[in-house]
């Protein structure tokens, strides 16, 4: 059977271009200074638009635990490069995110409950054909000593305490 290619100009707008994704099952921890818009470790993907005036559908999960109990205060967001994307608008020093953290408990039993975000957007404004670098920010406050990704804070090795996987994903849509 003969391979058939069409160039993206025979495509019409809305058409999915490419899927690039990165997926981790692997359990780690870092630090996040307090109000300090971070990246997360090992959570970034990287795609090369074919057009400036393509437009990147973004979505991902992620799931973890921090060591401290502040957990209602930390926002997830995009990062293009170290850039904030479609965020909310800036009020005073008032912290800007996409998405709170979805807290698994309150307190209970507060090293053995990971939390998590599910979160997307477009970026509609990245005007580039080189390859760009996106990433699962967080910030929070106060600083968070130990920040685990896809593990609870205790490391227990029975029911109680859950190991998960994280991912995110980036699609070029033909503009």
């Amino acid at each position: 059977m003969a391979l058939i290619t069409l160039g993206t100009k025979a495509l019409p707008s809305g058409s999915i271009l490419q899927v690039q994704s990165t997926f981790v099952d692997t359990a780690f921890v870092q630090a996040i200074s307090a109000n300090t818009d971070t990246a997360i470790t090992n959570m970034s993907v990287n795609i090369t638009p074919s057009a400036t005036s393509s437009k990147i559908l973004l979505m991902a999960r992620h799931m973890g635990e921090s060591n401290n109990t502040f957990n209602y205060d930390i926002l997830y967001f995009f990062l293009r490069g170290s850039t904030k994307i479609n965020v909310g608008v800036a009020n005073g020093s008032n912290p800007r995110g996409m998405h709170q953290n979805l807290m698994g408990i309150y307190s209970a039993n507060a090293d053995s409950t990971q939390d998590g975000v599910s979160m997307f957007t477009i970026d509609s404004s990245h005007n580039s054909t080189s390859q760009l670098t996106y990433h699962i920010g967080i910030t929070a406050n106060p600083a968070i000593n130990q920040f685990f990704t896809n593990r609870t804070v205790n490391s227990g090795t029975t029911v109680d305490y859950e190991r998960t996987s994280s991912e995110i994903i980036a699609m070029e849509i033909k503009g």
